[in-house]
């Protein structure tokens, strides 16, 4: 009977299969990563792929734009008060096209064998959806020798792919391979576009992916499958989606540092009593930096808001509430901007965290 089901699409079940073992064995191959994976699929979606596959209905892509776009502005919104990270993808033109490739053409690839394979074989909806968590493992982070650095990562990402992936097969299973696809994309292209991104640790990550996981299934199973009516009239949805837009735009451009500015959440009282810990300031990129100004300065490993003193041979700062001054040798090119406004108790969740898992290591 397995048999009989499979040979209806055992070319892909077999092509599925191939992928997974090379993942397993090539996923720490550079050359595999970057070439022979996305060529791959690349291949695969011209042979495979039929416009006989169905497309999403209006409504459920709809939906599912705006869910995507809702957890989109939530997640870089997190930012204002958890902080910013600097992405580690590399932004040249060249380099973001194949960082794309290399993420798009997998998604769909995978996706699209999904839908195939549970459209023709239902019944295997478990081994299917294992098959493809496994092609989604790092599999080299499961051999580390470090328990907490394993238990992160168990929370943060295999938990969440576990939950992810039984959702995709459950959209799959319900309409089609495009729902899963935009879910996916919106998760991955904006940390390949943008060059910072928002400081999240791993017990963050895992929480915000499952929340995300279950708020979709919800939203799928009691309101668009069992054909219940979520209540809204047509001109809350014409000014929600150019809302939406605009909003989703200014976040990425703020990002970007088209407008040059930027958060950072304040750490001590050096400041006080201009501003406190768990304040956030505020800060804007700028040439103009003359004495008297609060400056966002790198040192070391630290980001330092302190007041410039004077301009001689190097920069000199001192915080409001210290006696002296910094004795560091600051110079232009270490200096990041200057205060512009700040916010009060914003970033006091940011020190939470990063306090309670620094004691924790």
């Amino acid at each position: 009977m397995f048999k009989k089901k499979l040979l209806k699409n055992k070319q892909l079940f077999l092509l599925l299969i191939i992928y997974t073992l090379s993942h397993i064995f090539l996923s720490t191959n550079s050359f595999y990563l970057n070439f022979i994976n996305p060529l791959f699929w690349l291949i695969f979606l011209l042979i495979f792929y039929h416009q006989d596959l169905k497309i999403s209905n209006k409504k459920e892509t709809n939906i599912t734009l705006t869910i995507s776009i809702i957890f989109f502005i939530l997640y870089f919104t997190s930012g204002f008060i958890f902080g910013f990270t600097n992405s580690p993808y590399n932004h040249s033109l060249i380099s973001t096209l194949e960082n794309l490739g290399k993420i798009i053409l997998p998604i769909w690839g995978i996706e699209t064998i999904r839908y195939k394979l549970l459209k023709s074989n239902k019944s295997f909806r478990a081994l299917i959806t294992i098959i493809v968590i496994i092609n989604e493992i790092n599999f080299k982070a499961l051999f580390l020798s470090h328990n907490i650095i394993f238990l992160h990562y168990l929370i943060s990402v295999i938990i969440p792919i576990i939950f992810q992936n039984i959702l995709f097969t459950y959209l799959s299973l319900n309409s089609n391979y495009k729902i899963p696809i935009i879910i996916k994309l919106f998760d991955e292209i904006p940390k390949i576009l943008l060059p910072i991104t928002p400081y999240s640790n791993w017990f963050i990550t895992g929480s915000f992916a499952i929340i995300k996981v279950l708020i979709i299934y919800y939203l799928f199973k009691y309101y668009i499958y069992n054909k219940k009516t979520i209540k809204y009239n047509k001109k809350s949805v014409r000014i929600f989606y150019p809302l939406s837009i605009i909003a989703s735009t200014l976040l990425v451009l703020f990002m970007l540092g088209v407008f040059n500015y930027k958060s950072i959440a304040i750490l001590s009282n050096s400041m006080n009593p201009t501003f406190n810990k768990g304040d956030v300031v505020i800060y804007k990129d700028t040439k103009n930096i003359v004495p008297g100004d609060i400056i966002v300065f790198q040192y070391g490993s630290q980001i330092i808001v302190h007041r410039l003193i004077s301009i001689n041979e190097y920069y000199v700062t001192k915080g409001d509430a210290n006696n002296t001054v910094d004795y560091i040798k600051l110079k232009k090119e270490d200096i990041k901007g200057v205060y512009q406004f700040h916010i009060k108790y914003l970033g006091y969740p940011s020190i939470w965290l990063n306090e309670f898992f620094t004691k924790e290591n």
